[in-house]
Parts: structure tokens; sequence; C-alpha cells
């Protein structure tokens, strides 16, 4: 038997080396029905039907609200005073640092975006602004004013807030959309330290090797 031979027997003993995988948090505006870690100031987020002027929902995600504030023509709808704003909340837990975060997220009229009470985007600015179907720069209601942006600065382990002040500022609709993401490293499996019985199973076997090697003593 050659080196490789022992090798071999030797790492038929020894526990096999351990992996670090890799692991994503999805998070996205579902409403709290059906996502507890979703609420706002005024209660409970609700699922809406989207005015037919927004962007279609993000994969995974709905148009929310604190109530019926979406599309003008479904029943019990309801349009917020102008200078209406409203806080949504999202609670993201992570069980390591992030390694990397993204978030995309679309409001009308416009919103302010915090995580951890630190702005990390303001509202649209007001000067200026016509909000013919909501605010006509980022953030808006569509697919050209929505916002993709990395927050991974802004996210540290364990429990994070991120907060939505979706404000009302030329009447009409009221609505939240938003889909993120963050990456970081999976649990590493790690080689135990092996018992003292390993050790002693080991020099066994090299002594059975060493014996076979020889052959059988002579008289």
């Amino acid at each position: 038997m050659k080196l490789s031979g022992y090798l071999f027997t030797l790492g038929l003993l020894l526990p096999a080396a351990g992996v670090m995988h890799g692991a994503t948090i999805t998070f996205a505006s579902q409403g709290t029905p059906s996502d507890p870690n979703e609420w706002n100031s005024l209660g409970a987020s609700i699922t809406i039907t989207r005015n037919p002027a927004w962007a279609p929902a993000l994969p995974g995600s709905d148009w929310v609200s604190y109530f019926n504030t979406g599309d003008p023509a479904s029943s019990l709808f309801m349009s917020p005073p102008n200078g209406t704003v409203v806080s949504f909340f999202e609670l993201l837990t992570l069980p390591w640092e992030a390694s990397s975060a993204s978030i995309t997220y679309r409001a009308d009229d416009s919103a302010a975006f915090y995580i951890n009470n630190v702005l990390v985007r303001p509202e649209a600015p007001v000067a200026g602004n016509t909000y013919t179907r909501c605010s006509d720069v980022p953030v808006g209601c569509t697919v050209n004013t929505e916002v993709t942006m990395d927050i991974t600065p802004f996210l540290s382990s364990g429990a994070n807030t991120l907060r939505f002040d979706v404000a009302q500022r030329n009447g009409s609709s009221f609505g939240l959309n938003y889909l993120g993401s963050v990456a970081g490293p999976g649990p590493a499996i790690e080689n135990p330290v092996p018992e003292p019985a390993t050790f002693g199973l080991i020099g066994m076997s090299l002594l059975a090797i060493g014996l076979w090697r020889r052959g059988p003593l002579k008289g």
C-alpha cells in the first residue's frame, strides 16, 4: 500500500470538512394579514386594487395602504386629504451582517424612506412637481419613477425597521409597493474537535496497516 492508501484510510476516519453556503432573505409589501412584520401608523396595512395608472405590483408583492385608496373605480374608494402622511413599517430581522441588500419601491404620491430612523432617501421635491399621476420624479408610482437602491450600509444583524412615509400631495389615489432582498453568509458547519477515542481508532488503524504491510510473523 502506498502513501496515498494511508491518506485514503485516514480520510475515512476523519470527519468531512465543513462548508459555508450563502443565504438570501426576501421581503415585500403584502399587507399585515399575510405578513405580521408589516403595519402602519394607523393600524394594519391592507392590500388594495391598484390605480390603473400605477405600475403593476412587483413580483411577489402587492400595492398596500391603510384603506381602499387605490383604484378610484373600486368599491368604498377613499382619497386621503392633501398633506396626509402615513408611515408604513417592515420589521426585517437578519441572523447575520448583510453582504449585499437592495430594494425597489414605488409610492403615490411619493414617500420618504428610512431604515432604523436614518433617512435613506427623501420624498420627491414638491416645488415644480405637477403630480399628474403621482410624483413626476422619483419616487413615484410608475416604472419610470420607481427607485432601486443599495441599502447594505444601513442594515445590521438583528432587528431592522424599514419605514416609508407615504405622502398625499395632489388628491386621488394613495399607496405603496416594494420588494427587497438581503444576502449574507449561511451557517458554517465546522469540523468538531475529534474525541480521544477517535485518535485511538486512528492509531489502531495505522498499527493494523503496519502489520498488514509486514505480513505474518515468523517463528
